[in-house]
């Protein structure tokens, strides 16, 4: 027999892990469950502990909130749920109701639980994307914290198949006619029963394994909630005008003059240089005067610069003065502004070099030069360190015993790369020619020195938005040959991502110097950045990668590069137009918005590619078509988009046969590929990365 018993308001009725071993009806008051971190309300006609097998325990507390009354009934085997029903009929419908009910709210709170842990995860990412930024601000050291960047995301939804959710749903419909459907039919009322256990049993799964990762996700974060917070403490206080003291960054000019061990004569020319560039009351200005005076500096600047470098290449530590000098070109504190030199501060004293080695300061590119583990730019004539120390071999300007000398010399390498690629560079990246200084100063900090800096993270990031619409742009055909595997000549694709340099300048350009290494064309290309950016970052990463397209296709096609009779991205552009009015197949307005275009790029052909490709990228790939049909229909078939622009743009009819065509030959050399690798697991043979890494590539 069922024993009644009263409850007063915050009695606990059962208890969270206590063995089940009666079930509890409700028939007075109102019930608190607490289910993670929701609060359920239970009405009379609830079962308390419901969905708990006999012997295990509660999995939760049931606490009164008001007086109640319970009838608790023995529950030693699972089919004693039913055997309530049967003794106690008249309350069945009512007990059906409340089970639904409250199996629903349940289900209700594993929804609000999942919200509560993707709110979680996406305010963790949102500091740890902040992160970096504010360790730039303060100049502290950004930690990797790579187990919060493996981190999994939470579920995206409950894991339940929607039918049953649906069900339980439509019974709740059926509440205000329970007696009408339920009364005397006890079979149903304890079916519906069972059926709502079912799916309870379900949803607690699907609670343990969030609250389960919200657990494992706080613990993963702890430490660096720590550390933010305290980040947060300390930008405040320097935001507020209460930040460390930066004494090291105070007579700057005189601390790297020290620290070069200059000669007397290059001392001597770079004070004389800087007294001249700082007495001008117009900075900005542009005169002829201003202009030797900036002439002046350059020329003194790079022989500080190299000394500074060769130096600090060969010391352990770099003092943060130093550093800020070979990152921006800051020789004197005096040119800035407090706000922007605690800025500079900031960036160099948290400044660590790139893992991927792809993205690097200008001083990093020199210092890999001078110790041989990178060759020398090709110079302004195009020729690379060995070709122009043959040219002064051959015009007698060096001995055969020099040349050989020379060209092993560290020292020799890195100026010969300092007298191009690094005086000219700095000069293009810059972007304003007449009013071009290598010394940073406050007249040429235009916009947000934190939004233009380009740390490695930014810099992948922008790339990736061109490389996820034309994945191909950096992949070289090559061949992969292993007789051991019984493959003689399997071609494939090779990634070659650029080396960006970024000039320590605040500049308006990113320049292309040169698309391959020396003469090797399965090598990296050197792109110079700005190392921070006044101008839009987006866009001058599109135009470079056009740039990039146009001069890898010529190198590519050497003396053929413009040639009808070997097509290629650059012939087929080149025939365009020149020869667009010819062309009976386009439009006299058409032909004059052509014209107006090479008008506009005083017919510079290059310039018109790298214009189209822009918006090729940047809108094209979003479906919003802006080229004309011919220009549209060269890019389709040289640089195919990828990724989500092909799925996008699959159905639309300018693109539909370049992308089914694109797709075909896709599959066809998919095919072969997946050939061998199926192959290589029938033998038991551990598969070539190289093909896996193909077979990845052509399924883009």
């Amino acid at each position: 027999m069922a024993e009644i018993a009263n409850w007063t308001a915050g009695s606990v009725i059962l208890k969270k892990n206590d063995t089940a071993d009666s079930l509890m009806i409700l028939l007075k008051g109102t019930v608190e469950r607490v289910v993670g971190e929701a609060s359920l309300t239970l009405l009379p006609g609830s079962i308390l502990g419901i969905g708990v097998s006999p012997d295990e325990g509660y999995d939760s507390d049931y606490v009164a909130v008001t007086a109640c009354s319970t009838y608790a009934c023995p529950y030693s085997r699972d089919n004693d749920l039913d055997s309530v029903f049967k003794e106690y009929p008249k309350l069945a419908p009512v007990m059906t109701q409340q089970a639904v009910r409250n199996t629903c709210n349940l289900y209700d709170a594993l929804l609000e639980l999942i919200d509560s842990a993707r709110a979680m995860y996406r305010d963790l990412i949102s500091r740890f994307d902040s992160y970096p930024d504010m360790c730039r601000r303060t100049g502290d050291q950004i930690k990797d914290y790579q187990a919060l960047r493996t981190f999994p995301g939470p579920v995206e939804d409950t894991g339940i198949e929607e039918w049953k959710v649906r069900l339980l749903k439509s019974l709740m419909t059926l509440e205000g006619r329970k007696d009408e459907l339920l009364a005397g039919r006890i079979d149903l009322s304890a079916s519906l029963a069972d059926l709502a256990v079912l799916f309870i049993n379900e949803v607690r799964k699907r609670i343990g394994e969030v609250e389960s990762y919200k657990e494992k996700l706080k613990v993963a974060s702890a430490g660096f909630l720590v550390e933010y917070s305290a980040l947060k403490s300390k930008l405040s206080s320097i935001t507020n005008g209460k930040g460390e003291d930066m004494s090291s960054l105070t007579g700057i000019f005189d601390k790297i003059v020290v620290y070069s061990e200059l000669s007397p004569e290059d001392t001597a020319d770079i004070r004389s240089a800087m007294r001249e560039y700082k007495s001008i009351k117009d900075r900005y200005g542009i005169s002829d005067q201003i202009r030797k005076i900036r002439r002046h500096l350059s020329s003194a600047f790079y022989p500080l610069y190299e000394a500074v470098l060769v130096k600090a290449i060969k010391e352990k530590e770099m003092p943060v003065y130093v550093r800020t000098f070979l990152m921006f070109g800051l020789l004197d504190e005096e040119l800035l502004t407090k706000e922007e030199l605690r800025t500079l501060y900031g960036f160099a004293s948290s400044y660590r070099p790139d893992p991927r080695g792809h993205v690097m300061c200008a001083y990093e590119w020199l210092a890999r030069v001078y110790r041989m583990q990178a060759d020398p730019s090709r110079n302004e004539f195009d020729m690379d360190y060995q070709a122009y120390l043959k040219d002064q071999l051959h015009s007698g300007d060096i001995t055969e015993e020099l040349y050989k000398k020379l060209l092993v010399s560290g020292r020799n390498r890195l100026h010969f790369e300092i007298s191009n690629l690094f005086t000219i560079g700095n000069r293009m990246t810059f972007g304003r020619i007449s009013a071009f200084e290598p010394v940073f100063d406050d007249v040429n900090v235009i916009g947000s020195m934190e939004k233009g800096y380009l740390h490695a993270d930014k810099v992948y990031k922008e790339l990736a938005e061109i490389t996820d619409r034309d994945y191909s742009i950096f992949y070289r055909n090559d061949i992969y040959s292993d007789p051991e595997r019984n493959i003689t000549q399997l071609p494939v694709h090779k990634q070659f991502l650029p080396n960006f340099i970024l000039m320590p300048v605040m500049g308006s350009r990113f320049a292309l110097w040169q698309e391959i290494e020396g003469k090797r064309r399965q090598s990296e290309a050197r792109m110079l950045l700005p190392i921070i950016m006044s101008e839009d970052i987006s866009s001058a990463m599109t135009r470079l990668c056009g740039e990039f397209r146009w001069e890898m296709c010529k190198t590519e096609q050497g003396i053929h590069w413009n040639d009808m009779r070997d097509p290629s991205l650059t012939a087929e552009y080149t025939d365009y137009l020149q020869f667009y009015r010819k062309n009976s197949q386009i439009t006299a307005d058409i032909k004059e918005r052509i014209k107006n275009e090479l008008k506009k790029y005083n017919n510079n052909f290059k310039a018109v590619f790298v214009a189209d490709y822009s918006d090729y990228i940047r809108f094209e790939s979003n479906g919003s078509l802006r080229l004309l049909k011919i220009p549209r229909e060269i890019l389709a078939k040289y640089a195919p988009f990828s990724g989500r622009s092909k799925e996008l743009l699959k159905e639309n009819p300018q693109y539909k046969q370049f992308i089914e065509r694109f797709n075909n030959h896709e599959a066809r050399d998919r095919r072969i590929i997946a050939l061998t690798l199926k192959r290589f697991e029938k033998e038991g043979i551990e598969s070539p990365k190289e093909l896996v890494d193909e077979y990845n590539y052509l399924s883009h």
